[in-house]
């Protein structure tokens, strides 16, 4: 990775909150909730075609992870949209199984807002996948829809509700593995598994380093792996993993407009910042 480079001290005195919501307004969720819906869809279908032999198994891999990690940030950005006149109702439900012992997407988006709001402290649920040891944190990555299932039972307990909905999880999750068989079976969970906990050791420990963290104007990253990260979940996601700081600091601004609110942030007293994105 490359070295950290000098950059521009936060300044928030330049902006007020609500003046960053009238430059940088948040997305209707209804913008992301297609994509999403799009890439759970790409993920079944190729899941299906590698189990009718269409697909070869290193096919599936590829694009299974790619499909999975891009349905992951979509429904990472339509969190945190602007939630008014949502009408996807199919992305409610719609999702991607990676075990089954999975909550309802409610309390999945509920815990990622607490994360916000308790970053790194007792109570952030996602406080052992930021462990400061990158292979325990990877561990834990790789369990956590178990991880989130407990976190929340022992908290809030399981009401009627989400009992059913985690039932009706298991139940597909079991459909999907009888469809398979053995064969799909194995290379099901094993795509699953890996595109969640990369999902996840990204955006729970990757981008809480120091050296990323804290900065508003963080370090670029070399340009073979910025390409590579273009190429497989997007530049978009790329922006929201190098300014995740700045994300956390207004969550609601589109990963697009990070690179320009940093810019404005990091700006020197009497300078400007381009607006560009």
């Amino acid at each position: 990775m490359a070295s950290v480079r000098p950059h521009g001290a936060l300044r928030p005195d330049r902006l007020t909150r609500r003046e960053v919501t009238a430059l940088y307004p948040a997305d209707r969720r209804v913008h992301y909730e297609p994509g999403m819906v799009g890439w759970a869809v790409a993920f079944y279908a190729c899941y299906a075609a590698f189990v009718l032999e269409l697909l070869p198994t290193w096919a599936f891999a590829l694009l299974g992870v790619t499909a999975f990690v891009r349905y992951f940030n979509r429904w990472h950005e339509a969190l945190h949209a602007d939630q008014r006149g949502s009408s996807w109702l199919v992305a409610q439900v719609l999702l991607v199984l990676p075990s089954p012992v999975y909550l309802g997407r409610r309390e999945l988006e509920e815990l990622h807002l607490l994360h916000h709001r308790e970053h790194d402290g007792v109570g952030d649920p996602d406080h052992r996948m930021m462990d400061p040891s990158a292979l325990r944190a990877a561990l834990w990555c790789v369990v956590q829809p178990e991880l989130s299932a407990a976190w929340w039972i022992r908290r809030r307990g399981l009401d009627a509700r989400l009992a059913t909905t985690m039932a009706v999880h298991a139940l597909v999750w079991a459909l999907l593995m009888w469809f398979g068989g053995w064969r799909g079976l194995v290379a099901y969970n094993l795509v699953v598994r890996i595109g969640n906990a990369a999902a996840w050791f990204v955006f729970a420990w990757l981008v809480h380093q120091p050296w990323l963290y804290g900065q508003v104007d963080p370090p670029e990253f070399p340009r073979p792996l910025r390409w590579l990260w273009y190429a497989l979940v997007g530049r978009e996601n790329y922006w929201g993993v190098r300014f995740h700081f700045v994300h956390h600091l207004y969550s609601a601004v589109p990963d697009r407009r990070l690179p320009a609110l940093a810019r404005r942030l990091a700006a020197p007293a009497g300078g400007s910042a381009p607006e560009g994105a």
